[in-house]
């Protein structure tokens, strides 16, 4: 079979010109979603230009000496048949469009009023209204703005109905009051012969859509997830006979990034960039250099995600128009379990998913991509849940570590490590995957000195000392960790009281004094009020109120030791020394460090 030679040409030609043709809108176009200010900014800038040129005394024939106005490309595939499929100006002609219905019903009763301009909106097709650009779903309603200039949507219509009437109501509402009975047929004259376009068409469906990328690549009209979009779909058949047809395919993708959209991440990025991003970094790349100027699927999948996709189709094992369909089944599926991800970080049920929730409030954005680079395809609820416990707990086990070390936690520092990690996770099971985790495949984990407060770890030292709480309480049977205390806001509490004079003998200056005071043994996450209340006693007086805290402040007094089976039996389980003392010196300020090192590390092991 001789293959058909692709063309591409380009005309400029007036609205009268274009709109005279008969056009669809092709798969892989955004839905109508001009705004009030897009309608203002036409109606503004066409009457503008039209006022500048036109005076009282002209006759309709003086038009044609007035000034044009061009409105950009239209981009068109001509399809072989009485319709063409507009590839890039849908938004315009739509606008257009509304614009010359308002022009029809508002003034197609005033004398010489050009009869052109009902043909430039529809024709007549054997007696029914059949309308120059013809969408099937946008059909009544545009049908009811011409016969009446009024439709109300129902609740089941898609946005781009209720977008249609909201901005053909606009049109009248910023309509300039300088164009009136006297100078509109003029204006019509104007809009018809003097608006231009530079028409482009191709008889190519695949280069159509080449020309359509690279137009809103370089004018960043669409995003890359719809971008995307428009990839997937051209590759997937257009046969409503099969279950997988193209239809079907975009109602499943656009319910995944709505879904998607609708989730609030801490960092203000998008979810539905993120989720894109993510998900291909943690499955697919295999280059993950981010060195400047790098090309490395990182960095592009980071740029141009959808150009990434498109490059790598044969690697993606995208192929067939089922391959195409399947691969966005995937997606669906990968975005159930990133919303799984949120879902569960937000409800915060800290006795299921407390490693989650502590590396989320570490701020640690990271989390997502290992989690979903341990998922396999397929991977049953409980599958995911394990595997979500097992790689988080991992990960906090990395960050306390680091934040115990004052080493950095921040993206930067440890992006390159995670995504490294990510490749090496991908395809394995439940059983695979914890003993490899356990290996510390990150770096070795050694808990080294006592970290010391400042301002810059007082965040992040306050999720340690509520993670070391929290492991205490729960293994004695009453899970508490302070980080979800919102009713009764916490802040890490220092058992000493700032006063030196208090510790004279033991600490020659206020260096030495603040070191120690500082020190993460010196330290308790407790209720503000409990701090506004006796921070500022001393050691002996505080005691007996610590007693009504949590179980590490508890565990100071020697009451505690008595009459309490689920903290004795945690301490009979686990070995950790734990002491109560009558007076809390530099030394027992090491035990309390040693002790909180214990704890993590004991709780590593299990």
């Amino acid at each position: 079979m001789e293959m058909q030679l692709k063309t591409v040409e380009s005309q400029v030609v007036p609205l009268k010109t274009l709109f005279s043709e008969k056009f669809d809108v092709d798969f892989y176009q955004r839905e109508y979603v001009w705004q009030r200010k897009n309608i203002e900014d036409l109606v503004n800038d066409l009457s503008t230009e039209f006022l500048k040129n036109w005076r009282p005394e002209h006759d309709f024939k003086e038009v044609a000496k007035y000034d044009p106005y061009y409105m950009g490309e239209i981009v068109l595939s001509v399809k072989g048949d009485d319709r063409n499929s507009i590839i890039d100006g849908q938004q315009r002609i739509t606008s257009l469009t509304l614009l010359l219905i308002y022009l029809l019903r508002n003034y197609g009763t005033v004398e010489k009023f050009p009869a052109k301009i009902s043909t430039l909106i529809s024709s007549d097709h054997y007696g029914e209204d059949l309308f120059n650009l013809d969408i099937e779903e946008r059909r009544t309603c545009m049908q009811a703005l011409k016969n009446d200039g009024l439709y109300i949507p129902n609740e089941k219509e898609p946005s781009s109905v209720k977008n249609l009437v909201e901005r053909y109501n606009d049109i009248g509402d910023c309509w300039n009051e300088k164009i009136t009975n006297e100078n509109v047929v003029h204006f019509a004259y104007w809009l018809m012969d003097k608006v231009s376009f530079s028409k482009v068409w191709t008889n190519s469906d695949d280069f159509a859509y080449v020309i359509f990328e690279t137009m809103n690549d370089r004018g960043l009209s669409l995003t890359q997830i719809e971008m995307l979009r428009s990839y997937l779909l051209a590759n997937i058949d257009d046969d409503n006979s099969k279950d997988k047809n193209r239809d079907a395919a975009l109602k499943k993708y656009d319910n995944l990034v709505n879904r998607l959209a609708s989730i609030t991440l801490s960092s203000n990025s998008k979810a539905e960039f993120d989720f894109f991003k993510t998900y291909l970094r943690s499955h697919y790349a295999q280059d993950m250099s981010q060195s400047k100027g790098s090309t490395s699927d990182f960095v592009r999948i980071g740029k141009e995600f959808h150009r990434w996709v498109r490059d790598n189709s044969v690697a993606l094992n995208l192929k067939t128009s089922d391959d195409f369909f399947d691969f966005i089944v995937q997606l669906d599926y990968f975005a159930t379990k990133y919303e799984k991800i949120y879902s569960l970080i937000q409800q915060r049920k800290t006795d299921e998913f407390l490693y989650l929730i502590v590396n989320s409030d570490y701020s640690f954005t990271l989390q997502p991509a290992l989690i979903l680079a341990s998922i396999n395809y397929q991977d049953d609820d409980k599958v995911v849940e394990t595997k979500i416990k097992i790689v988080s707990k991992y990960l906090t086990k990395v960050l306390s570590w680091r934040v115990w070390n004052h080493t950095m936690i921040s993206q930067s520092s440890m992006e390159a490590k995670i995504y490294d990690l990510c490749k090496t996770i991908r395809g394995k099971t439940v059983e695979e995957l914890k003993p490899y985790l356990d290996s510390d495949p990150i770096e070795k984990i050694e808990l080294d000195n006592y970290p010391t407060l400042n301002q810059q770890n007082n965040r992040k030292l306050k999720v340690l000392l509520s993670l070391i709480t929290e492991i205490v309480s729960a293994e004695s049977g009453k899970p508490d960790y302070m980080m979800n205390h919102k009713d009764d806001p916490t802040e890490i509490e220092h058992i000493w009281c700032n006063h030196i004079e208090l510790h004279a003998d033991e600490c020659g200056s206020s260096a030495e004094f603040s070191a120690a005071r500082n020190s993460i043994g010196d330290l308790l996450v407790l209720p503000k009020s409990f701090n506004a209340s006796y921070g500022d006693d001393k050691y002996s007086d505080k005691l007996v109120h610590y007693i009504e805290q949590n179980v590490l402040a508890q565990s100071l007094h020697f009451n505690k030791y008595e009459n309490n089976p689920g903290f004795i039996g945690f301490i009979e389980r686990s070995g950790l020394k734990f002491e109560p003392y009558a007076d809390f010196k530099k030394e027992q300020i090491q035990k309390r460090g040693d002790l909180y090192k214990s704890i993590l590390e004991w709780n590593w092991r299990k």
